[in-house]
């Protein structure tokens, strides 16, 4: 009977370490398996995924925030996020102001952290082009139904080239871009009324030049902007697309263009630009606009009360957050004011304006990552509603209190040392999403305390009258191979063409748009009126 005994519980142990080798056999691999990343239980728990995801560095840390990669946010992500799934976060610093030329070199030496990100969409086209994206269909549909929820198919389709996913567009809640902005003490000064059409402007920025409400002695700039290149807040963008004709849809595809591309080829186009070159040989723009190349003497000279109006980004944290421009304005030249206007109308009245697509930033997964599946599960724990709601507005108590069941922003300097970059850490939204336009708008203006009214009509004025840009679902070639040398080429034209003599406007214009069309100009031209055709056949 023991014999027998023996030979059962021998048997038995065989048996039981053929099952462990089977179901050994049959588990998935850890690597890039979100699933697989929790602890094993009693056997001991795997050494934590490293998740390597990219954030902007602006360079605007308050004193004792801490660096972007090691803050207040940053660790409560890890907190929430990163801990209870075993991952390690690790956020790798790219600077805002050169962020394709770096992301460029991390991509192109398999350097690219598992999570990257950019609005140029040139860039994207190159990727998709190279292969150097991984495709994300079954990924978000395996992994991410918060993601899913929130950003919606619309959203979603903006990420799809060639029939297949390889973004994913962060989910925009208010399109607009640029507005304009006037002092309102230099006009009841001198009892003007505010400007409502562009001769209405140009008639403003004559009186403030000649009798110089401000009293600057002589520093007056009445109309004022920084260099072209897409890295500043100011433009004189909206004026100049102003004068732009009414365009066919074939041709309103083939002559537009993104990335900072100047639109030299539209009709009136020429006009808008000939129009700044008489307010800069009249004086009435900043001489010196060209070597702005970064913004940072724009914002002196309305800070120090030299400047009447100006067109930049609405309701923008470098204008109207404590601290900034319009405080250090008030400080400099009390009783000093800004006001928004919308003054720059076309032939038929309207003033208008491109806007944002529905999309904000472009989320990407290399093609280099060993961790897709947890990078997809980061973004869909981010989705969450009250994930996204702390990661847009703050903690109750600490960064916000709610009023109406609106948050509004605490602007105590401990507030601001925890709360400063984190609509570059919340990457699957752009803005704040309340369920409305109207009460996104009233948000946004909340989170300026001291500025609400004229963020809240910055706002309304740079909406009005909004276009999108058109869209392709695969690269335009053109683009890709053009892109940069045509936007030192666009911004070179308008630089050039406004600091010419008058009598010279015509020929340096026309010689430049010239070689811009030789450039590549042409060719992209060509081409998006190719894909128009192909699109609507």
């Amino acid at each position: 009977m023991k014999a027998k005994q023996r030979k059962w519980l021998l048997l038995l142990t065989v048996v039981m370490l053929l099952a462990s080798m089977l179901s050994a056999c049959s588990k998935p691999a850890n690597e890039g398996n979100s699933e697989q990343t929790g602890n094993e239980g009693s056997g001991g728990s795997k050494e934590p995924v490293t998740l390597k995801v990219e954030v902007f560095d602006r360079g605007n840390a308050p004193a004792g925030a801490g660096p972007v990669t090691n803050n207040f946010w940053t660790q409560w992500i890890q907190k929430n996020f990163g801990d209870p799934n075993n991952i390690k976060l690790e956020f790798v610093p790219v600077p805002r102001n050169q962020e394709v030329d770096k992301l460029n070199v991390l991509m192109s030496t398999g350097d690219a952290p598992d999570l990257v990100f950019t609005y140029d969409m040139n860039t994207i086209y190159n990727y998709v082009k190279d292969g150097g994206l991984t495709e994300l269909d079954g990924l978000i549909a395996d992994n991410a139904p918060n993601l899913k929820k929130f950003l919606g198919d619309e959203v979603l389709s903006y990420g799809i080239f060639e029939g297949k996913q390889y973004t994913i567009p962060a989910k925009r809640t208010l399109q607009f871009t640029q507005s304009s902005y006037i002092r309102k003490d230099w006009l009841d000064k001198l009892g003007l009324p505010v400007p409502t059409t562009t001769e209405q402007f140009y008639d403003t920025m004559k009186a403030f030049k000649e009798q110089d409400p401000g009293q600057t002695g002589g520093k007056i700039i009445p109309y004022s902007f920084s260099a072209m290149n897409g890295t500043t807040i100011t433009s004189p963008g909206v004026l100049i697309s102003s004068f732009v004709k009414d365009l066919t849809e074939e041709d309103f595809y083939a002559l537009s263009s993104a990335n900072y591309i100047p639109e030299l080829t539209k009709p009136g186009y020429k006009e808008g630009v000939q129009f700044m070159n008489k307010m800069y040989t009249e004086g009435l723009i900043n001489p010196d606009f060209a070597l702005d190349k970064d913004g940072k003497q724009f914002e002196s000279d309305v800070s120090n009360g030299y400047v009447g109006a100006f067109t930049a980004l609405a309701a923008h944290p470098t204008l109207m957050q404590s601290g900034n421009v319009f405080d250090t304005l008030k400080k400099n030249v009390p009783g000093a004011e800004y006001i928004a206007i919308d003054p720059f109308t076309n032939e038929a009245g309207k003033s208008p304006k491109a806007i944002y697509d529905p999309t904000g930033i472009h989320i990407m997964i290399p093609k280099t990552s060993k961790h897709a599946a947890e990078a997809i599960k980061y973004l869909d724990w981010m989705s969450q509603p009250d994930v996204l709601f702390a990661l847009t507005n703050g903690l109750e108590g600490q960064h916000y209190t709610l009023e109406n069941d609106i948050p509004k922003a605490i602007t105590t300097d401990e507030a601001k040392q925890t709360f400063y970059n984190n609509s570059d850490l919340a990457i699957v939204i752009n803005g704040k999403d309340f369920g409305s336009q109207e009460k996104n708008i009233e948000v946004v203006s909340l989170s300026f305390p001291d500025y609400t009214e004229l963020a809240k009509q910055t706002i309304i004025n740079a909406l009005k009258d909004g276009y999108t840009l058109p869209r392709f679902d695969r690269p335009i070639e053109a683009e890709i191979k053009y892109a940069k040398t045509l936007k030192d080429k666009g911004e070179e034209t308008l630089v050039k063409s406004i600091l010419a003599k008058p009598d010279q406007f015509d020929k340096v214009f026309e010689s430049n748009v010239e070689e811009f069309l030789k450039l590549g100009g042409q060719a992209v031209i060509d081409e998006r009126r190719t894909a128009y055709k192909e699109m609507n056949n």
